[in-house]
């Protein structure tokens, strides 16, 4: 019983070197030898791309009608259904490629062989197994061939009882030092441990693992589980069952549960071999303990396999479903595509007719605006003053002054009305209207008023634009406010000057009047006389810092430090535009 236990252990290795072959028959011709698309199709094998791999493969099936390609194309589709477990359909693929293999190259042949005995060792089919594998023996040209052949004819051999193992394995470590393949001949002595404990050669069996064990601790591969329960096994069956339960016990620290479910049974045999019961009994308690923890998973992946496939045909019924609301899905997207554009075409009209609609209506503030700052500039109680002084002239029969008087009136008052609807106007243009207004104060406000409008030199008068309707305000301001304020030699001057700051240009308009007085010291520069109609000025520099992006600073305060005229200097930095 006990070996029949140790057996079913070693099948999980026989397995792995199944599956090694498996992977070794990937090695396809050299690549002088191979297509481009079978080395397409090797790589997409090597990733584990086989849905892709045997769509290609498939592809190269039904393009082209050649039986060397046909043999080759069926070789390849083998292997895939191998590698995804299809046994039956990797067969009858094999069988295919079998039926054209004098067109197969001697490594395609190889493969061919090696892949359809891989296949009978799974089935169990033993002998057909070492049939086919000695079969690819025989065209393998290479060691490292007939390395990986060896390796599973010694396999499946074992399994079938043959006499010949001994003399397999031999032959394949002789190839493993040869070309210096010491993990697999680790393996080989693993295997040849496994052959030997069956054939009841304690000896061999104990010498084959631990070489198999050294050559492990010297390429530092993991533990093999397997190869210290074979050691165990062999100890304790030749006497030694002291240092075969202590491998025994290393074994455990990293067996899976199957294999402590083993290793724990082998435990409590060699406790009993031994004498030591009570340590017996308690190997078997654990042992009891993770048969039943085995079973439970058994169980466990019974109904999970069972659920996989209730959940797979349901997953069917809910793809079926899936499709045919994906169809009515389509259908609604396209109406709701429709409608979304119909929408957004019916809010880009509405959203361009508002901004339409406010842009008229700041076009409307903006006018209403300039209709206040033109009633500022032409004032009432202006207009009224110079028409008087103008009947004054009349009156004194002066015609040619109350002629020059008119005449600087008229240009005054066209110039204003002309520029009214303009967002800039000429610096010249700008000084001569201001001429015209300070002409017309001149000898209203006083006999001795004098003023200067001086621009310099490095300033383009007739280049350069700056904000229109601004400067007439402050200088009347100063006028009304400052100069007139003054007894004696009223004076307004207004000084255009270049700055630092590029496309910017200072305006100061100075008077030599009462100046600012001594509780208004502190004011904030925007808030000036109340007479200067102060906001509509504010709204008119708003309006040009929002509209039009120009930032206009604005400075006032004491022209002079003379504590009873120190006049008044108002600064404005303002930006121009070139004509």
């Amino acid at each position: 019983m006990y070996i029949a236990q140790l057996i079913n252990m070693q099948l999980s290795l026989r397995t792995i070197l199944v599956l090694l072959g498996i992977l070794f028959s990937l090695n396809l011709s050299s690549q002088s030898q191979k297509s481009f698309e079978f080395q397409t199709i090797d790589s997409l094998l090597q990733e584990q791309n086989y849905a892709l791999a045997k769509t290609k493969v498939s592809k190269l099936l039904t393009t082209q009608n050649d039986d060397s390609l046909s043999a080759k194309v069926h070789l390849y589709l083998g292997k895939i259904e191998l590698l995804t477990g299809n046994i039956d359909t990797a067969l009858a693929e094999y069988f295919k490629a079998k039926a054209h293999q004098n067109y197969l190259s001697l490594q395609d042949k190889v493969n061919l062989f090696s892949g359809v005995g891989v296949i009978y060792s799974k089935s169990q089919n033993f002998e057909d197994a070492i049939i086919n594998f000695e079969e690819a023996l025989n065209y393998a040209e290479t060691d490292l061939d007939r390395l990986k052949i060896l390796v599973n004819l010694g396999s499946v051999s074992m399994e079938a009882d043959k006499e010949q193992v001994s003399k397999i394995y031999n032959e394949a470590l002789a190839i493993t030092r040869k070309l210096e393949e010491y993990g697999v001949e680790a393996i080989v002595y693993t295997n040849l441990s496994n052959y030997y404990l069956k054939e009841r050669n304690w000896k061999k069996a104990e010498e084959s693992a631990k070489k198999s064990l050294h050559l492990r601790d010297s390429l530092k591969m993991p533990v093999s589980v397997i190869t210290l329960n074979n050691l165990g096994y062999a100890q304790v069956n030749s006497g030694n069952i002291e240092d075969g339960i202590k491998n025994y016990n290393k074994a455990l620290k990293d067996a899976n549960l199957q294999e402590k479910i083993q290793l724990l049974y082998n435990l409590t045999s060699a406790n009993i071999a031994a004498g030591d019961y009570q340590t017996a009994l308690r190997y078997y308690d654990q042992y009891d303990s993770v048969k039943d923890i085995a079973a439970s998973k058994n169980y466990e992946q019974k109904i999970a396999d069972i659920r996989t496939a209730y959940e797979t045909v349901e997953k069917e019924k809910k793809i079926a479903l899936l499709e045919a609301e994906n169809k009515i899905r389509k259908r609604e997207l396209i109406w709701i595509i429709i409608t979304g554009l119909v929408l957004l075409l019916v809010l880009g009209i509405g959203g361009y007719f508002r901004m339409k609609h406010i842009k008229i209506r700041q076009r409307l503030e903006q006018s209403h605006l300039r209709s206040k700052f033109l009633r500022l500039q032409l004032n009432p109680h202006f207009l009224f003053n110079a028409l008087q002084q103008v009947q004054f002239y009349i009156y004194k029969n002066e015609r040619e002054t109350s002629m020059h008087y008119l005449d600087n009136f008229g240009k005054l008052i066209r110039s204003v009305l002309e520029h009214s609807d303009s967002d800039f106007i000429k610096v010249s243009e700008e000084i001569a209207m201001l001429h015209n207004y300070l002409s017309l104060q001149e000898n209203a406000i006083a006999t001795d008023f004098s003023f200067l409008i001086k621009c310099d030199a490095a300033i383009s008068a007739e280049e350069i634009r700056i904000p229109a309707m601004l400067l007439q305000p402050f200088v009347e301001n100063a006028v009304i406010h400052g100069a007139k304020g003054r007894p004696n030699n009223p004076k307004v001057e207004v000084l255009f000057k270049t700055t630092e700051a590029k496309h910017k240009i200072s305006v100061e308009i100075i008077d030599n009047g009462l100046g600012i007085q001594q509780k208004q010291r502190n004011i904030q520069h925007d808030k000036l006389h109340r007479s200067m109609g102060q906001d509509i000025l504010k709204k008119r520099m708003q309006e040009l810092n929002t509209i039009n992006q120009i930032k206009i600073d604005l400075e006032i305060s004491n022209a002079t430090k003379d504590e009873k005229y120190p006049g008044t200097r108002v600064k404005l930095i303002i930006p121009f535009i070139d004509v």
